[in-house]
């Protein structure tokens, strides 16, 4: 029988996860339905495919919940490769960054951010011998630049960004030197300037983000609406689908500002009760990472728990206007069926390395040997 300790853990983190998806379900329906009537003439249009894409994800999760991790180790490289092959598949269709399927879109950006992470857990755990050699990082780093330039032809910075940090989390667990991550983390703010430098609308971001109020009505429109809406709801908002911005002054209320109509309807009290939720998955991650001695599940779990901690931040900062604005989802709750289908196929990989962990901890203390006093 599995102890109360690791039990509750995996408990936590479903719980935490099942919460997450029931709570951004219904901001989902809260927020969407001005644009479901002015776009197709039903309030329920963006709700109608987030059930569909909860359904996929369900299903999905359940399967992958009861997987052998040891395929999906064992067939990482392949997983991430074939993956990798749909990343420019928009641009040969007329699209910017969705694979269009009828009614439903995919976006195979969401998808590389969590199959990356699966190869380089099964990278770094076969290269721990090597791992204090610099060119150890030649191979992750030139898959690194692939995905980078291909999300560029999408005008996609915010993949970008949560990619790299997921990368430096991961290879700091690997035992990468110090000095090495100092040198790609470096380079890799060098290339951020580089990426905002080729657009001209990003360095006007940049511009806007240092002093919005000099365009009200124009690029500091967002950020000023955001920060508007999100002080409203005070301690404990206007209530569950009571928030008013979202109807008529906040752009993009149902994806990139998401956030702001939780600060607005469930105030405070809400904004913290969704970071405490991540929170929790969040550490628990850590805390797998502690118990396990298995490479792959180590940095398997810290890029998943990676992979939420930074979408999180990421949104949360550009809805509090602590970086320039960037359009980013906010995990299980912004409308965008393909973010919220691989982070519920995230989570589920999640509780099946946790129930992994939890069955060989329970059977490493049944396997300890009695001591006979006779």
């Amino acid at each position: 029988m599995l102890s109360k300790k690791w039990f509750s853990l995996y408990f936590r983190i479903l719980i935490s996860g099942v919460i997450l998806i029931l709570l951004g379900s219904v901001f989902v329906l809260s927020s969407s339905s001005i644009y479901g009537i002015s776009q197709k003439g039903n309030p329920a249009y963006y709700f109608g495919k987030h059930l569909i894409y909860l359904i996929l994800g369900i299903t999905g999760a359940y399967f992958i919940n009861r997987i052998d991790i040891k395929y999906i180790e064992r067939y990482s490289r392949y997983i991430f490769l074939s993956s990798l092959i749909l990343l420019p598949l928009p641009h040969f269709f007329g699209e910017l960054r969705w694979i269009k399927f009828g009614p439903l879109s995919f976006q195979p950006a969401e998808l590389v951010k969590f199959t990356f992470i699966i190869y380089l857990a099964d990278y770094f755990k076969r290269k721990q011998s090597e791992i204090k050699r610099f060119k150890t990082l030649i191979t992750p780093l030139a898959f690194l630049m692939l995905i980078t330039g291909i999300l560029q032809l999408q005008k996609d910075m915010g993949t970008f960004v949560i990619i790299f940090f997921v990368f430096l989390l991961i290879i700091f667990l690997a035992g990468v030197q110090l000095k090495h991550i100092g040198v790609l983390t470096l380079a890799g703010i060098i290339l951020l300037g580089g990426l905002i430098l080729m657009f001209p609308y990003r360095i006007q971001r940049i511009k806007t983000y240092f002093n919005p109020a000099a365009d009200p009505q124009g690029q500091g429109y967002h950020t000023i609406q955001s920060l508007i809406t999100i002080g409203s709801g005070g301690l404990i908002g206007k209530g569950l689908g009571a928030g008013e911005r979202k109807l008529k002054f906040l752009p993009e209320a149902h994806k990139d500002y998401i956030y702001a109509v939780v600060g607005e309807e469930l105030g405070v009290v809400g904004t913290s009760f969704v970071l405490i939720l991540f929170a929790i998955i969040v550490f628990s991650c850590f805390t797998i990472i502690n118990i396990t001695s298995d490479n792959y599940l180590k940095f398997l779990t810290a890029g998943i728990g990676g992979l939420f901690g930074f979408q999180f931040l990421l949104h949360a900062s550009v809805v509090l206007h602590i970086v320039p604005a960037k359009g980013t989802t906010l995990p299980f709750f912004s409308v965008g069926g393909s973010s919220f289908l691989i982070n519920i196929l995230a989570l589920g990989l999640l509780l099946n390395i946790t129930r992994k962990i939890c069955m060989e901890e329970a059977t490493e203390r049944i396997d300890v040997p009695s001591i006979s006093l006779n």
